[in-house]
C-alpha cells in the first residue's frame, strides 16, 4: 500500500527558486524530490515561468513574496494595476504615504473607469489591497523618507563591494529621458497667418548607455508614439534603435525588450571585439518603476547582472545624471538651430515644417556620439570616486575645460537664436526655459499628474526634394551634387540591415559640410553680383 504524498504548497519565493534553478539546468525530477511536490507541479511552474517572475516583480517586499502561496487577483485589475503603479512611483521617490493617501488616489483613479461610480476604498479594499502587493503595514503611516546622506552612502557601499569582481570595462549605467524634439524658445511664423504656427510639442523618450571607461557607448534607444512612422517608410537602417508606445513612454516591457535585443548582444559584440567574450556584466539603473527587478533581469547564467539605484539619491549617483543627459540634449538643439539656418533664411518656416521624426533619428544620434569619453569617464567619479591628489586634479582640469566649451556652445546657440523667426526677442531666460524644457521628464509615465505630448506627431513623409542650382565654378563636382548623390547613398545604406548607426552618421555628417559648403557658396555668389550691378 502506497502512502498518500503529503500536499505541499510552494510559497512564490519558492516557484522562483525552481524556476532559477531550472534556468541553471537542473531536473523536474531532481527538484520534486527537493521541494517534495510532483514533476507535474514542477513542469507547471516552468510553464508559468513568465507569468510568476512577472507577479513576483510587482510585490512591494521580500515579506509578501516569501509569504504568499498564490497570484490572487483583483475585483478590477484595472483600478488596481493604476493605484499600484502610483503607489510604486511614490516610493520610489521617496514620498511619505498613509491609508488616507492611498484611499483618496484610489478614488481619484476610479472616477476616470467606466462602471465604478460607485466604488469606495473602503478598510476592507486597503486591506486587500496591500496583501495583494506584499505592502507591509509598517512601510505606511507616518514614516519619514530616507536620510539622503545615509542612502548615498549605504548604495556607495555597496556598489564597491559589487564593482569590485567586474572589469571596468563592463559596468554599464542606463538611463531614460523625455525630449520635446522640435520645440523652439518661441513661436515661429510669418506675415501668412495660415501658415503661422506655435512649437508644435512633439514628444519623444530616448534611452542612453554607456560603460565606465568610455569606450563603449550603446547606440540610442528611441520611443516614438507611432508603431511605423511616415518619416521611416522604406528606411531598414537608422542610426538608433526604435521602439514605439502609444504616449511615447518607456515602460517595463520596453525595457526588458531594449536589455534582451540591444543591451545584451551589443555588449557581447563589444567584448567580442576586444577579446573579452564571457566577462561578466552589471548594469546600474535607477528604481524606477518601469526598471525590471534585479532576478527578472540576470541572464546569461549569471553573467549579466543589474543594480539598482534608490531613486531619491539616483540624480546624485547616477553616472548619466551627471550632466550626460544634459549635454546630449544641448547638442541635439544646437543641431536643431544649424539644420533650420542651413538654408535660406526666408525658408527657415518651411525648413521647421520640414523636419520628421527621421530628422530627429539623425541629429540625436549625432548628439550622443559628440559626447565624448572623457565626460563619460568623469560622470562615473561619484561613483567609482577619485583617489589621489593628482586625479583630483585632473578632474578639476577636465571639468574646466568642459565649462569653456559649454560656454561656447551657448553663445553659439544664443546667437543663433536670434535669426529664427518668432526668436528675434528671447531672453538669456528665455533661452534658459527652452533649453530646459524637458529636463524633469523621466522618460515614463507619472501618474497623476497632467501628461504632457498627449496628441500623435503629424509627421511628413520624406525631405523635400532639392531645388538648388550648381552655382559653385569648380573643376570638379560641386557641392550642390555631393549633396545630392549623397542623399541618394544615405537613403540606399538606411534600406540595408549590414549598415551600422556610425556608417550612417559618417554619411550624414559629410553630406552636411556639402550643404554648407553649397550655401556659402551661393551666397558668396550673389553678394558678388550684387556689387556688379
Amino acid at each position: 500500500m502506497s502512502l498518500k504524498r503529503k500536499r505541499v504548497v510552494l510559497s512564490l519565493a519558492d516557484k522562483v527558486k525552481i524556476i532559477e534553478q531550472l534556468d541553471r539546468g537542473a531536473s523536474a525530477k531532481k527538484l520534486s524530490e527537493m521541494y517534495s511536490v510532483a514533476t507535474s507541479t514542477i513542469s507547471d511552474i516552468k510553464n508559468s515561468r513568465s507569468s510568476i517572475l512577472s507577479y513576483v516583480s510587482t510585490l512591494d517586499s521580500e515579506d509578501g513574496r516569501s509569504s504568499r502561496k498564490a497570484m490572487r487577483a483583483a475585483e478590477n485589475k484595472e483600478l488596481d494595476d493604476e493605484v499600484f503603479k502610483w503607489f510604486l512611483q511614490q516610493r520610489a521617490f521617496g514620498n511619505p504615504l498613509s491609508n488616507s493617501i492611498i484611499c483618496e488616489m484610489a478614488r481619484r483613479f476610479a472616477e476616470q473607469i467606466e462602471g465604478l461610480d460607485s466604488f469606495k476604498a473602503s478598510h476592507g479594499w486597503l486591506r486587500n489591497f496591500k496583501a495583494r502587493h506584499g505592502i507591509r503595514e509598517l512601510e505606511l503611516g507616518s514614516e519619514k523618507p530616507p536620510d539622503r546622506p545615509q542612502e548615498d552612502k549605504k548604495f556607495l557601499e555597496k556598489f564597491k563591494i559589487e564593482a569590485k569582481s567586474y572589469d571596468p570595462e563592463f559596468l554599464y549605467n542606463a538611463d531614460e529621458t523625455g525630449l520635446i524634439w522640435k520645440a523652439l524658445p518661441g513661436t515661429i511664423s510669418t506675415a501668412d497667418r495660415e501658415s503661422s504656427h506655435k512649437v508644435a510639442e512633439d514628444r519623444v523618450t530616448f534611452l542612453i548607455c554607456a560603460n565606465s571607461t568610455g569606450e563603449h557607448k550603446i547606440p540610442l534607444l528611441l520611443i516614438g508614439k507611432t508603431k511605423s512612422p511616415d518619416a521611416f517608410k522604406g528606411i531598414k537602417t537608422l542610426p538608433l534603435f526604435y521602439m514605439s508606445q502609444p504616449k511615447a513612454w518607456m515602460t517595463a516591457a520596453l525595457f526588458t525588450e531594449w536589455y534582451d535585443s540591444i543591451f545584451v548582444p551589443e555588449v557581447k559584440k563589444y567584448q567580442k571585439t576586444i577579446g573579452k567574450e564571457g566577462s561578466k556584466v552589471l548594469l546600474i539603473i535607477d528604481s524606477a518603476p518601469i526598471h525590471p527587478t534585479e532576478n527578472i533581469l540576470e541572464r546569461e547564467n549569471g553573467l549579466f547582472k543589474v543594480l539598482h539605484v534608490p531613486t531619491n539619491v539616483a540624480s546624485q549617483l547616477q553616472p548619466m545624471d551627471q550632466l550626460v543627459i544634459e549635454k546630449t540634449k544641448l547638442h541635439y538643439r544646437k543641431q536643431l538651430l544649424q539644420k533650420l539656418l542651413f538654408g535660406d533664411e526666408k525658408e527657415i518656416l518651411n525648413q521647421y515644417n520640414g523636419i520628421n521624426l527621421k530628422d530627429c533619428s539623425y541629429m540625436i544620434a549625432e548628439a550622443w556620439n559628440s559626447v565624448n569619453r572623457k565626460v563619460l569617464q568623469r560622470a562615473w567619479y561619484k561613483l567609482k570616486g577619485t583617489s589621489t591628489k593628482k586625479e583630483q586634479q585632473k578632474e578639476r582640469e577636465e571639468r574646466k575645460r568642459e565649462e569653456d566649451e559649454e560656454k561656447n556652445t551657448l553663445e553659439a546657440i544664443s546667437i543663433m537664436i536670434l535669426k529664427i523667426p518668432g526668436c528675434y526677442e528671447c531672453s538669456e531666460e528665455d533661452v534658459g526655459k527652452w533649453l530646459a524644457c524637458d529636463s524633469s521628464d523621466y522618460g515614463f509615465q507619472m501618474l497623476g499628474e497632467d501628461e504632457p505630448g498627449q496628441s500623435d506627431p503629424e509627421e511628413t513623409s520624406d525631405d523635400p526634394e532639392d531645388g538648388s542650382i550648381d552655382t559653385e565654378p569648380t573643376a570638379g563636382p560641386s557641392a550642390s551634387e555631393v549633396f545630392s548623390c549623397l542623399r541618394t547613398a544615405l537613403r540606399w545604406m538606411e534600406q540595408q540591415p549590414e549598415c551600422d548607426h556610425l556608417q550612417l552618421l559618417t554619411i550624414k555628417r559629410i553630406q552636411d559640410l556639402a550643404m554648407y559648403k553649397q550655401v556659402k557658396t551661393a551666397k558668396h555668389l550673389l553678394l558678388t553680383n550684387m556689387l556688379k550691378q
